[in-house]
């Protein structure tokens, strides 16, 4: 079996909400890590972003000034269908969060969100790749 091993600080994250306040935090949670991110405050710059750049992940938010959110995610997935999305809204109703896994989302997470939930959504969006092979006992290249 090949060992899969990658640095989150090779993602590039984009935020997605009207809350200046929230993606200042959630900036600051992903430059500690020194995780690539990028914010913007609406639907319109954000499908700017997606065909500009590869984002690994997208933290979206459902009520955008000129958007909703769960109407933008199939279009993000069509540009970049290796983006993942997670919802991130203070909208949890059971038809948004039912929307938003049935359309793709990773997962949906309840604003106010805790940094734990930041960083399994991380973890289950960074890119893998495969390791080194490492040498047996002999000194041969094996796969791990």
């Amino acid at each position: 079996m090949i060992a899969f091993i990658a640095d989150m600080t090779s993602m590039k994250v984009l935020i997605v909400d009207d809350n200046r306040l929230l993606c200042w935090g959630l900036g600051r949670t992903l430059s500690k890590r020194n995780i690539v991110h990028h914010a913007v405050e609406d639907g319109k710059n954000a499908l700017s972003e997606v065909r500009r750049t590869f984002y690994d992940l997208v933290f979206l938010d459902i009520h955008l000034p000129d958007a909703n959110g769960l109407d933008l995610m199939p279009e993000i997935r069509r540009i970049s269908p290796d983006t993942k999305v997670v919802i991130l809204s203070s909208d949890g109703s059971e038809d948004n969060i039912r929307r938003a896994l049935a359309a793709g989302a990773m997962r949906f997470m309840e604003k106010p969100y805790d940094n734990s939930g930041v960083m399994e959504a991380l973890e289950a969006a960074r890119p893998r790749k495969p390791a080194s092979p490492l040498p047996d006992e002999s000194g041969e290249l094996t796969p791990d």
